[in-house]
């Protein structure tokens, strides 16, 4: 027993299981991973007052005796043989061995007592390997508190939202009155009960003089203050973030071994996940999502009405609704037990109680499971990520509407949607790249391209036929007729090859119309091509995870900065030129300058695909890049009005509030009027004439 004790002095973390911390770059707590939630705090951490309340309530000879208290227990022998008033003596240590080492189920009298003589037996061998203060950190480690708290730092986590150095002495007394109960004298289900205890508790404090009279008349009116939060992997922020975290480093610890040969668990070993999230930005871009597609889902709403949007517009699915019913649980249940499938329906028509998602907050109502599969069906989803376009850092990750509900990640590389106009700015570096400049001017006229005749995209109404328009203007206002242009003389080979120098991985079918995104990309992908343009020709893979460390603090997994150089300069630069063009004068995202007042550069592009699927912006400053697409989980729910679904109006806004709040934040230090071009490139000053002094942004 001894050596076991002194085993799990030098690494007791392995005895217990402890929750895996996912920390962001700014040392937040993310989230965690757990089986029990339980977090380890040492003696170091723990307020003089709270240490004295569980002295005065618990142990109030604990500095006096070695695991046993005699005294003790003769009271409780006297109280519970002759006053008939049953009455416990154990010490903290003796509750720390049960703890740690006996929980076991006591069955009848004779168990009892055997389990008392073993909890005896290891308590003195704590006392011997142990020092008090170890002993009481130990014992604080391991009790449980409900609510999926697991230890004191938890459960201080969970109910007041603080640290445990942080506790007042009223609520450490709070805490420690939940020790003779989690459950009874909880604050949250029971606060009259909390509220009685916690005044017994500094009653105790005050009879052995570790707290005044005075103070203790102040504190015994104090109401219960708590500040609840609940632990759970389904709340809290970057959910779709933390599900993506716990996939990779489940993968990544399957070819990890700790020194004894065993394998990582995440759920157990208490390992710790520094991320390159930075908690404020991650706030920032949550809040800007929230506040954005709560109106936009009220403006879709509003242009269908009652109408079901699957079942028109050029991408109809007039059968999406009866797939979805049929994919249903309930529905392939009560198919497997023989029922018919007008029987199934009318089952399923049936209202029922449940709480379903708003872009406004949970709502609890009544509505039948095709009802509302109906209303799901129409909610609107999102995909925001955030990089530093210099390192890859990835500081803020949306994955959707709300991971509860929506378990689909609309950032991760496997999830891809068409991209539109988003895609231009590849060719036009490619026509850069091939020796032309910004002031290129192409025929404004219809395409012709061998094999694809009838191909004639619609324009954007700035131009006359026949006229000769430079490559920028045609950018800036996203017009169709300009890319068709340069995929006629540059080749489809063009753009799929700068794809390719750009790491985008998703198929191009070898058609001209890829010009205009009518490829399936991720998120990911379009944000990682995009370093290139903001970070002066050098790719930098978007990345989130920095190290993973073992409960001891040891590295055992590390990930950096991967960069190449994709471009030249001159064609990165020039082509983030013509992208500022898209934020200034006529540009399609020209509005972040009149409603978010941003006056610094801006390169970026807007994105919109056929009948209004799909909604994007891709934009970015020198010390930040960000990409926002805006859709339903269907494509074939789309906006009825471009002006409502183009990607200026769905994805731009949460882009422009997201920048504006992170931008003004002054701890983040970024800087608001850095230029992505030096006035020492002299050599493109020539090729930039035709912008004039006035037309680009800080320059």
């Amino acid at each position: 027993m001894a050596r076991r004790i002194a085993q799990y002095r030098r690494n007791h973390q392995s005895k217990k299981v402890i929750a895996t911390q996912v920390l962001s770059a700014d040392y937040e707590v993310l989230g965690k991973y757990f089986l029990e939630n339980r977090t380890e705090l040492q003696y170091n951490e723990l307020p003089k007052h709270l240490v004295d309340a569980l002295i005065a309530t618990e142990d109030y000879r604990f500095y006096d005796h070695s695991a046993i208290d005699l005294m003790g227990l003769q009271t409780a022998f006297f109280r519970t043989f002759f006053l008939f008033k049953p009455s416990g003596a154990s010490t903290i240590t003796q509750q720390l061995a049960k703890n740690l080492f006996h929980n076991v189920q006591r069955k009848n009298t004779f168990t009892r007592i055997l389990q008392k003589f073993k909890e005896w037996y290891i308590a003195v061998q704590i006392e011997k390997n142990f020092s008090k203060q170890e002993i009481i950190a130990l014992y604080f480690n391991t009790v449980p508190f409900v609510h999926n708290s697991f230890g004191l730092k938890e459960a201080t986590r969970t109910y007041f939202n603080k640290d445990v150095k942080d506790l007042t002495i009223d609520e450490a007394a709070v805490m420690v009155g939940m020790l003779k109960g989690p459950a009874l004298y909880n604050p949250k289900s029971h606060p009259i009960n909390a509220f009685k205890r916690r005044n017994t508790v500094m009653t105790q404090m005050v009879k052995y003089n570790f707290l005044a009279e005075e103070a203790f008349d102040t504190l015994k009116v104090k109401p219960i203050k708590i500040n609840f939060h609940l632990t759970a992997h389904n709340t809290g922020l970057a959910p779709h973030f933390r599900e993506q975290i716990r996939i990779e480093v489940t993968e990544i610890l399957k070819k990890l071994k700790k020194k004894d040969g065993s394998a990582y668990n995440i759920y157990t070993d208490g390992l710790r996940i520094s991320t390159t999230i930075d908690s404020r930005m991650q706030t920032y871009a949550e809040e800007a999502v929230n506040d954005h597609m709560a109106y936009l889902q009220g403006v879709f709403i509003k242009e269908w009405g009652n109408r079901e949007p699957w079942k028109f517009g050029a991408k109809a699915n007039a059968s999406l609704l009866d797939d979805a019913i049929k994919n249903l649980p309930q529905y392939i249940t009560m198919k497997d037990e023989g029922m018919g499938h007008e029987e199934i329906i009318a089952e399923l028509s049936k209202k029922v109680k449940m709480n379903i998602f708003s872009w406004q907050g949970i709502i609890d109502t009544t509505l039948s499971p095709i009802d509302s599969l109906k209303y799901y069906k129409k909610i609107l989803q999102v995909g925001l990520l955030a990089v530093d376009p210099g390192t890859g850092e990835v500081k803020a990750w949306v994955g959707g509407a709300d991971f509860e509900h929506f378990k689909m990640d609309h950032v991760r590389k496997s999830t891809k949607r068409q991209v539109g106009s988003t895609i231009k700015p590849l060719l036009y570096a490619a026509a850069i790249d091939n020796g032309k400049t910004p002031c290129y001017e192409v025929t404004y006229e219809s395409p012709n391209i061998d094999g694809f005749q009838d191909w004639d995209p619609s324009g954007s109404k700035n131009f006359e036929e026949g006229e000769l328009v430079p490559i920028k203007n045609g950018l800036q206002v996203s017009d169709n007729k300009i890319t068709a242009q340069l995929i006629k003389q540059f080749g489809v080979s063009s753009l799929i090859d700068m794809a390719k120098v750009l790491k985008i991985e998703s198929k191009f079918d070898p058609v001209p119309t890829i010009c205009l995104g009518v490829t399936d990309i991720s998120l990911t992908e379009m944000v990682g091509a995009y370093t290139a343009f903001m970070n002066r020709g050098i790719w930098s893979k978007p990345f989130y995870i920095r190290r993973i460390e073992d409960a001891k603090g040891n590295i055992i997994y590390q990930e950096g900065q991967k960069s190449v150089e994709a471009l030249n300069e001159r064609t990165a630069i020039l082509t983030n030129l013509m992208m500022q063009g898209v934020t200034t004068g006529k540009g399609t995202a020209s509005r972040l300058r009149r409603a978010y007042g941003f006056k610094n550069e801006i390169a970026g592009k807007t994105g919109t695909t056929q009948a209004n699927s799909d909604g994007w912006f891709i934009g970015g400053m020198p010390q930040l890049l960000c990409g926002v697409w805006v859709g339903a989980e269907d494509p074939s729910v789309c906006f009825s009005s471009t002006a409502s679904g183009q990607g200026a109006s769905s994805a731009l806004p949460i882009w422009g509030k997201f920048m504006h709040k992170t931008y003004n934040d002054r701890n983040l230090k970024l800087n608001y009027y850095e230029s992505f071009i030096q006035k020492q490139d002299s050599a493109l000053l020539i090729e930039m004439e035709c912008y004039g002094v006035d037309s680009t942004v800080g320059y």
